[in-house]
């Protein structure tokens, strides 16, 4: 499955979904830094789908401004409303964080923070990466669709003129490698080989920007019919950018490819 995305109709299409499963109660928790939470019972825990806008900047004082601003609403948001959370399924990362989703008062805390412009959402480790996971998918949809509504909005880091969604060309990517991205443009061509799916946003596939998917992960797109009808769409891609004949970014996760319109309706 590829999702047909528009603001409009994602959040509609999410609601009630990420705050479905079994919830705890909190007495208190602290913020340790921009990417973790520390619980009163000592658990440590990270925002699911989460990352701090800082991951777009490329200017280190503007990153670190962005760090401290999410940060300190994340504290004022912890300290003055109840809170509930759901630790999701999966192994600590290598800093020892569980991936949680957090209530504050009646509000989702991911949602909070993409609604004020200081977090970008990142698919990996978040409901909606298990084929049939319906309610994860809608979740996921859903925050989507808040972070596209700010940065429409310019509220928070969006206003700055640094971050910001990339063209699909190798002039505008080429000084990112290594760096998280989103960038968009019309699909030219989509390449089915045996061990992985191209999908060539030039024409010239040995340097214009490309997304990878391997061969075992078609299925979570919808398989390769999904991925070829994409040529002619224009779609919005998020991932690590690597360099390997032009700019890729390889995709494990559906709501790394989100597509936006046919280009005869752009």
């Amino acid at each position: 499955m590829i999702w047909a995305f528009s603001t409009a109709t994602a959040a509609a299409a999410g609601d009630g979904a990420c705050e479905s499963g079994p919830w705890d109660r909190v007495a208190t928790a602290s913020v340790a830094d921009a990417r973790t939470i520390v619980l009163g019972d000592g658990r440590v825990v990270r925002l699911a789908g989460l990352e701090s806008l800082a991951a777009l900047a490329r200017d280190p004082k503007t990153a670190d401004a962005m760090d401290a601003q999410l940060a300190g609403k994340l504290t004022h948001w912890l300290t003055e409303m109840p809170l509930r959370i759901r630790i999701l399924p999966g192994k600590p990362d290598r800093h020892g964080r569980r991936a949680a989703i957090i209530m504050a008062g009646d509000e989702l805390l991911q949602e909070r923070l993409l609604d004020a412009g200081l977090a970008v959402f990142m698919p990996g480790k978040f409901p909606g990466n298990a084929i049939g996971d319906d309610a994860g998918d809608a979740c996921a949809r859903r925050l989507l669709g808040v972070e596209a509504a700010a940065r429409l909005a310019r509220r928070g880091g969006w206003s700055d003129s640094g971050i910001y969604v990339a063209a699909a060309r190798p002039d505008a990517l080429s000084s990112q490698f290594g760096h998280f991205v989103i960038f968009q443009g019309i699909v030219r061509s989509v390449g089915t080989r045996r061990d992985r799916t191209y999908i060539d946003f030039g024409e010239h596939w040995s340097s214009d920007v490309t997304v990878e998917i391997l061969a075992a992960r078609r299925r979570y797109f919808g398989g390769e019919a999904a991925l070829e009808a994409l040529t002619g769409k224009i779609v919005r891609v998020r991932g690590f950018l690597q360099e390997k004949a032009g700019p890729m970014i390889l995709a494990r996760y559906r709501a790394q490819i989100e597509v936006l319109a046919d280009t005869q309706s752009r």
